[in-house]
This record gives structure tokens, sequence and C-alpha cells, in this order.
């Protein structure tokens, strides 16, 4: 896992994908403690929500590329949902209730 991450379209993201993967698991942490499910949903979520659709391809393309290297196990499910075409949950995945 070195370098620059690739936009889509090839040309350089602003954001290095070291520091994609160490956000992606900092968003982890957090919803780690939450019930399977709610925690991919948590993860999936704020990647959606919150990311740059250039941060989110350069995450995936990275996936995609080196297997998910360095993410914590339920960011890769989180990111698997997120890549999942027609996959639109409404789910609630803030703090547990």
């Amino acid at each position: 896992m070195s370098g620059p991450a690739k936009a889509p379209g090839g040309e350089q993201a602003v954001i290095d994908v070291e520091r994609l993967v160490a956000m992606a698991n900092q968003i982890g942490d957090f919803f780690a403690p939450y019930p399977r499910g709610q925690r991919e949903e948590g993860v999936r979520n704020h990647l959606r929500n919150y990311w740059d659709p250039r941060m989110r391809e350069a995450l995936l393309a990275y996936v995609a590329a080196s297997g998910g290297t360095g993410l914590h196990a339920h960011v890769l499910d989180g990111l698997r949902l997120l890549a999942t075409p027609g996959v639109e949950r409404k789910a609630y995945a803030g703090p547990p209730q």
C-alpha cells in the first residue's frame, strides 16, 4: 500500500490511499461496538453521505486491486454494501437506541 490513489479517469487523487485507508478505519472504529449489520451499514452510510465520490472511488479501486489490505473487516463489508448496485437501504445506523 503506497503512493497516491487514482481518481476516476486516472488522474491523481487529492488524498493518498494510505490516508483513505486510515480515515475509513477511523469510521470503522466508531461503528465497531455496534451490532453486526448496523456496523457495516453505518460505515456504508457515512462513506456514501459524507465522502467525496472521488474518495469513495479511489478506495473502492484500492480494494479491487489489493483486496483491501489494511482495512478492518467490517469496513470492507461496508464498502461491499456501498459497491453493490441497486442496494439502497434505509436502516438506522446511528447510536444504539
